[in-house]
């Protein structure tokens, strides 16, 4: 594999297994949710995409993300795509073990296990000025 800044990245790339339970937010009922992630690297490897199937509740929500690298603003980001013509960039970061991601009005911050093979952690949503949780979220390597 060449060595890109997405090389630490790697331990994202296969197929993952996704449960949570979603908090009562907003107004939605809680709920569990269950999804299917794969990542799988672009030709040159600067670039991971990412698609998720998930249902949360009774809701289908299907999803296109590509994370990469800003060198001009030195940062990793990720923008996403839903199959209801809805998109959304963020700010994401792994060091470590530890996976976040910033967005307007949804943040993530997760860790991965000591083998790599489980990701777990909470999504929060913005609800007016504070942040409420939203999704506790666990991905298991299928």
């Amino acid at each position: 594999m060449p060595n890109t800044r997405m090389s630490r990245f790697a331990i994202f790339i296969g197929a993952w297994n996704t449960t949570g339970e979603i908090h009562a937010v907003g107004g939605a009922p809680a709920s569990e949710l269950v999804a299917t992630d794969t990542y799988r690297w672009m030709p040159g490897r600067h670039f991971i995409m990412h698609d998720a199937d998930a249902r949360m509740g009774k809701t289908v929500a299907r999803s296109t993300e590509i994370i990469g690298y800003d060198a001009k603003a030195r940062q990793f980001f990720a923008r996403a795509y839903d199959d209801q013509g809805g998109y959304e960039v963020y700010e994401v970061d792994l060091r470590g073990k530890h996976w976040s991601i910033r967005g307007r009005t949804v943040r993530f911050s997760g860790r991965f296990d000591r083998t790599g093979e489980q990701l777990a952690g909470l999504w929060e949503m913005k609800s007016g000025r504070r942040w409420e949780p939203w999704i506790d979220i666990r991905l298991v390597r299928a």
